[in-house]
């Protein structure tokens, strides 16, 4: 269930990611023009954004609220500590796994990390985890037994 959570919220993700880089280099494009000859200064200026942009949205957005829109859709938030991850862990966190989505096999390798161990090796790294909050409002009663529960499988499992 995990995998196509976290598939669904990258897949929700993106477009709003591309769609508001364009509102962003429209925005300067309305300063290009009002600027005449000293346009082509610019033009760093956009590369540089349009580099930077994925992961200015994704690790901001992770280190304030610890979710991104498409994980509040689905439910999901990064932590870290039981608390959100903050910038500069969520930069890095976020900057890892767009490195490993990037790539073909760095996607299936985080599927498969996902399914069989329940975390990825960028969240290892950072030491964040990704947890599912459901809409339901648990009791104290309920939140402590499955945090029983959870150090029973830890010792169970001998980590």
């Amino acid at each position: 269930m995990e995998v196509g959570l976290r598939a669904l919220a990258l897949i929700i993700d993106l477009p709003i990611c591309f769609f508001s880089i364009l509102l962003v280099l429209s925005g300067t494009g309305w300063i290009v023009e009002k600027s005449g000859s000293l346009a082509l200064l610019f033009v760093p200026f956009w590369f540089a954004l349009l580099i930077a942009w994925p992961f200015l949205y994704f690790g901001l957005t992770t280190g304030l609220w610890g979710k991104t829109p498409g994980k509040i859709i689905c439910r999901l938030e990064v932590v870290y500590a039981g608390n959100r991850p903050g910038i500069l862990r969520a930069l890095g966190r976020e900057t890892l796994k767009l490195l490993a989505i990037g790539t073909g096999i760095g996607a299936l390798l985080c599927a498969f990390q996902i399914a069989y161990q329940g975390t990825t090796w960028y969240d290892h790294i950072c030491g964040t985890v990704v947890q599912f909050r459901p809409y339901v409002r648990q009791t104290d009663t309920q939140k402590n037994f499955r945090q029983y529960m959870k150090e029973q499988e830890k010792l169970a499992s001998g980590d």
